[in-house]
């Protein structure tokens, strides 16, 4: 109540972006000094079994991560076990360093409990992740992931070896790989969102991983999931086509889903046009219903063959409880949390714990 009545609305008034660097750097500052890092996490972390996960070869001591995006350049990586979080997903990143696109390229949209996202991939680069990750990440609490996208500029013959030279140069850091393949806000989005370019994708870093007598690259056995992002513009019978590969080329799973890129399909906005006037993909509430059906069809295709990350217009233990209905393992939220301040993962599970005993469900 503190966070929405009083720190919240301070927040919002000032530029989106300096006032995630100001917390992201916070965070950072904060988890790194070890008594508070344990007094604070032995509040937030909420350990019961119920709420335990497997995800692949994860094991998740509790279903709600933090999604890519809200860390790119490995700030506070130790800040998210500290916060609640069962899982975090870092970047995403490139393999060439890139500043992103002009600024202002963050916008709040409360009256949608949303956010505008033009950030176009701003990222200090595979190889300097690399080394802050090695770093920063000797010791986890955690699972963390790894998002990788493709460097802007390319022509879209090199589009996929840019994405496994950025595999290379992270999978043995990682605990699992996320292939982004559908951010909003970058030139060429549409090329590398399509089902030829996924395809190439998948089998390129299928070889990677897939040499004769099994997975073995360098003399090192790859083990590591590897997930698929996916927008949530895709077509169904795109969606299918993709589903198919990713259980062809043996993917772990997909995480479902990205940021809204056509707003045409949006029933209502609340804000007015003036804050809607940017470019970029929108987050929060109104993903919700879009990111359910999506993760029950390809829950309802795939079975039991891919796991599913669901994300989008997460805020509350319900919202959680709804996309693990439709069919999601574990979920992933950023604007939810935003909104919500730091009790919001220790409410959320919570909550879950209470959901599951009035459904009497293990």
């Amino acid at each position: 109540m503190l966070y929405k009545k009083i720190i919240r609305p301070i927040l919002f008034k000032t530029d989106p972006e300096k006032i995630h660097h100001f917390v992201i750097n916070i965070l950072g500052a904060t988890s790194v000094l070890r008594p508070f890092y344990f007094l604070i996490k032995k509040f937030l972390f909420i350990d019961d079994p119920r709420l335990h996960v497997k995800l692949g070869n994860l094991e998740l001591k509790n279903p709600v991560g933090l999604s890519a995006g809200f860390d790119k350049d490995i700030t506070a990586p130790h800040a998210y076990p500290m916060l609640g979080f069962g899982f975090a997903e870092l970047g995403s990143i490139t393999n060439s360093a890139q500043p992103g696109n002009p600024k202002p390229r963050l916008w709040r949209i409360p009256e949608d409990k949303g956010l505008i996202v033009y950030y176009g991939l701003s990222n200090s680069g595979s190889l300097e992740s690399a080394r802050r990750i090695k770093k920063k990440m000797q010791k986890r609490d955690i699972p963390y992931g790894i998002s990788i996208a493709v460097t802007t500029g390319l022509k879209e013959s090199e589009m996929a070896d840019d994405y496994v030279r950025s595999f290379l140069d992270l999978y043995e850091l990682a605990d699992y790989i996320t292939l982004n393949v559908s951010c909003p806000n970058v030139a060429k989005c549409d090329v590398f969102a399509q089902v030829s370019f996924v395809e190439e994708l998948l089998k390129k870093i299928n070889k990677v991983v897939s040499a004769q007598g099994g997975p073995v690259f360098s003399g090192k056995k790859i083990t590591k999931d590897i997930f698929v992002k996916i927008g949530p513009d895709m077509s169904y019978e795109d969606l299918d086509k993709v589903i198919d590969l990713c259980i062809e080329y043996k993917m772990t799973g997909i995480v479902a889903t990205n940021l809204i890129k056509n707003r045409s399909w949006v029933n209502k906005f609340k804000s007015s046009k003036e804050k809607l006037d940017h470019p970029g993909g929108i987050s929060g509430k109104h993903l919700q219903q879009r990111t359910n059906n999506i993760i029950k069809h390809i829950r309802e295709r795939a079975g039991d063959r891919l796991k599913i990350i669901g994300v989008g217009g997460i805020f509350t233990a319900k919202d959680v409880y709804a996309k693990m209905k439709a069919g999601a393992d574990a979920v992933q939220m950023i604007t939810g949390f935003i909104y919500g301040g730091p009790f919001t993962i220790r409410k959320i599970n919570k909550e879950l714990i209470g959901i599951l005993e009035d459904k009497k469900l293990k």
